[in-house]
Order: structure tokens, then C-alpha cells, then sequence
């Protein structure tokens, strides 16, 4: 896996997710217009993609920022099972989008070289 600088936390957490069932009564359930199951296949998505490029494209940045936005008002209201489940989902999110972020400055720095 090409993580972006192999951030053996994101790996960590990633395997521990994929381990991990998906919360029971979250299925078909949304909160705020926030439907749970493609919520969170659409974090995993950019995560897999983040995984396998060690890159996202900016539509994917701004899904996982928004997805990570999202998580960090849901994260507390949710059940026991629920909030550890999507809180892995928010903690990578932010991981990714700070190793985005970074990598797009250090671009950034070559290319004004």
C-alpha cells in the first residue's frame, strides 16, 4: 500500500476498521439527512484510495473533509458501538487530510523551487 509516507497509524487504524462489523442498528438508519451506510462507504472509499495512490484528487479531499465534519457531529450522539465505530472513520479522515494537506504543501514548495 502506497500511503502517501506509510503511516503505519493510518494502516493500524485502517485494519482495525476492516476488522471491525458494522454497527447494529446503524443499517438504514440516517441522522441530520446523514444515511450511516453510505457514509461511511464513502469515507472508506477515499481512505482505499488514499491507501492504494497515497493521493486523493480534490473532489475526494472535500467528500472526506465534509465526511469529516460530519463524523465530528455525529461521533458523540451515537451509541457506545456506534461512536467507536465512526470515531475511527473521523480519526482517519483527519489523518488523511493532514498527510493531503501536507503533501500538497511540499508540492507546493517544489514547484516555486
Amino acid at each position: 500500500m502506497k500511503n502517501g509516507g506509510g503511516n503505519i497509524l493510518i494502516d493500524e487504524l485502517w485494519q482495525e476498521h476492516l476488522a471491525t462489523p458494522f454497527p447494529r442498528g446503524l443499517r438504514g438508519k440516517d441522522m441530520n439527512g446523514i444515511d450511516f451506510v453510505m457514509f461511511d462507504a464513502n469515507i472508506a472509499g477515499c481512505i482505499t484510495t488514499f491507501l492504494e495512490r497515497g493521493k486523493l484528487n480534490l473532489y475526494q479531499t472535500a467528500i472526506l473533509g465534509l465526511s469529516h465534519q460530519r463524523a465530528c457531529s455525529v461521533v458523540p450522539v451515537l451509541n457506545e458501538e456506534g461512536a467507536a465505530y465512526f470515531w475511527r472513520l473521523e480519526r482517519l479522515a483527519a489523518l488523511i487530510l493532514k498527510a493531503v494537506a501536507l503533501s500538497g504543501s511540499e508540492h507546493n514548495k517544489k514547484s516555486t523551487k
